[in-house]
């Protein structure tokens, strides 16, 4: 069977902010008529260890978002998906599943890029939910982000591939075709990446064309920030930096909300988390 998912201190931030949310989010909308779906999109195998132990096997075994989920107790989430790609990681969901035969769980083996869109087509109106996409590196789509924003109905937490997605974009020329199809597939658009990339001030030593030189790493969080807010409702202001024991950056958490009549509330609950962990 397949080894639980590795992580380091980041991972466990990233829960942190997570775990804090779903407790608010449901605590807030318990006494609503609302049915509140959780749907992890990269669900694992529901737990993980730390890496860079000399003694990993001794290390223990933490919760992953799928488990945290379950155990959210003030207001239990009425169902709950998750979606996983790898055969045996889902195997160990299911079994996961079975410790909680009163709850409503539901386990997907499958592509959330298609899962995850499937979902969405078939909330109903009384349905409210919380879609965490964590993926490995840069499995998500955008078309799969903008069908989730499309729902008007989700709360969704995006863990953008910074580090990977930055080794994609060389600094002192753009990518070569296959890597910008991949880009564009993940931006939704060339021009949405590639606007992270400008001439370089200083002129070929043989009057070639102009060298093109890409801006930080934080401006390419920017720019896909910049689409988060073209077709959700809102994004909160605050985003997470996670980062490695070298102190450089893998991951940009962001935060965005579908729903109009809902938003304040959930901009609230998450903003306050985002400055407070």
């Amino acid at each position: 069977m397949t080894s639980p998912r590795f992580g380091g201190p980041w991972t466990e931030r990233k829960l942190e902010i997570l775990r804090a949310y779903l407790d608010a989010y449901t605590t807030a909308l318990k006494n609503r008529p609302f049915a509140l779906i959780y749907v992890d999109g990269f669900a694992g195998a529901g737990s993980y260890r730390e890496s860079g132990s000399d003694y990993e096997e001794f290390d223990e075994f933490r919760q992953g978002s799928a488990r945290i989920a379950l155990e959210i107790a003030d207001k239990p989430f009425d169902r709950l998906v998750f979606v996983e790609k790898d055969t045996d990681a889902a195997e160990a969901l299911m079994q996961m599943a079975n410790e909680y035969p009163e709850r409503h769980i539901e386990v997907v083996q499958g592509d959330a890029n298609r899962k995850v869109p499937q979902f969405c087509r078939a909330m109903d109106d009384f349905d409210r939910a919380v879609v965490f996409l964590d993926p490995y590196a840069t499995e998500v789509s955008w078309t799969t982000v903008e069908t989730i924003a499309g729902t008007q109905r989700i709360d969704c937490w995006i863990l953008f591939p910074l580090m990977a997605i930055s080794r994609m974009m060389p600094t002192d020329r753009e990518p070569d075709e296959a890597l910008a199809e991949e880009l564009d597939r993940v931006f939704g658009g060339r021009e949405h990446w590639q606007a992270s990339y400008q001439d370089s001030p200083q002129m070929s030593l043989w009057g070639d064309e102009p060298r093109r030189e890409r801006g930080p790493s934080q401006q390419i969080a920017l720019l896909y920030r910049r689409r988060l807010e073209s077709v959700f409702y809102r994004v909160a202001s605050a985003s997470r930096t996670l980062k490695n024991s070298r102190g450089s950056p893998l991951f940009e958490l962001f935060f965005a909300v579908g729903n109009p009549r809902g938003s304040r509330i959930a901009m609230s609950i998450a903003g306050h988390i985002l400055e407070r962990l």
